[in-house]
């Protein structure tokens, strides 16, 4: 095993049929894309994979994509596939890491013990000349015991506590540099253009380099490079809450766990006329 966050294809390979392994495909389309990933992966996947849909384990009573599900919705869904929080759950994507670190990070608020993401996800399984298979996959069910960490999830509300009070917290937006400093219109439609009032731009994709998270010195330098102090509390953003997740995994890779995600992000910010922004 590679360390705490990650494991190599040639890891996954030797340990596929392990009883406490189990594989979860967690890909999701950007705003951009009308992708089916659940089809790809009926189509192709790592044997024995999971189909974990990001869009559908979701808080479905909200217009916003992907917001958090209740814990029973998560109990149920993972109990359904066969997951409990003592497994060792892989998680990839189809994509440039762009949902694994998403899952992740539900998984591990939920209360999974022991959470890896593949390197390079499937491209870098299938560049590694392994196989895979299609169809449905069964497991039989298990109990998932939920201890929610709540205060790792931020909202509308405790946002704009932090700017009426001053309180120290840094807010870093994961979104390519050029919405967020509203020089480029966001991909969903009627959303103002601009970022949270103070906040610092780490593009999520700065952190990745071929579907890999860059080193530990680098990650760390990056963070520095865009004026971010380590030694405060950080929230993260970016357009839906994904990709915001994609930093508090490279954080907490560089020792910094005082962290929460803006579920709402700017698809609940932007949207609102009455939010103070910058440009």
């Amino acid at each position: 095993m590679k360390n705490e966050y990650f494991v190599s294809p040639q890891w996954l390979n030797e340990h596929l049929h392990d009883e406490n392994v189990v594989i979860v495909d967690a890909s999701a389309p950007m705003p951009t894309q009308s992708i089916d990933y659940h089809q790809l992966w009926l189509d192709k996947h790592i044997p024995r994979a999971q189909f974990f849909d990001l869009n559908k384990v979701a808080n479905l009573q909200t217009n916003l994509p992907h917001m958090l599900p209740e814990t029973e919705t998560f109990r149920q869904a993972v109990n359904k596939i066969g997951i409990n929080e003592n497994h060792l759950v892989v998680i990839y994507d189809q994509g440039n890491m762009f949902s694994a670190p998403r899952a992740w990070w539900t998984f591990k608020i939920f209360g999974a013990r022991h959470i890896r993401i593949l390197e390079g996800g499937l491209q870098g399984w299938q560049q590694a000349g392994y196989p895979t298979e299609s169809g449905e996959v069964t497991r039989s069910s298990q109990l998932f015991n939920v201890q929610f960490t709540s205060e790792k999830v931020c909202s509308q509300a405790q946002i704009l506590d932090v700017l009426h009070h001053n309180v120290p917290v840094q807010f870093i937006d994961a979104r390519a540099e050029d919405r967020f400093q509203a020089k480029a219109p966001e991909p969903r439609p009627g959303l103002r253009m601009g970022h949270l009032p103070g906040a610092k731009n780490v593009p999520w994709t700065a952190l990745i380099d071929n579907g890999c998270y860059k080193s530990v010195e680098e990650i760390a330098a990056i963070f520095r490079q865009q004026d971010v102090d380590l030694d405060q509390p950080i929230v993260t953003s970016c357009g839906s809450g994904m990709t915001a997740a994609v930093l508090i995994l490279g954080l907490d890779m560089i020792g910094h766990k005082n962290t929460a995600l803006y579920d709402g992000s700017w698809a609940e910010w932007g949207a609102d006329d009455s939010l103070p922004l910058e440009k």
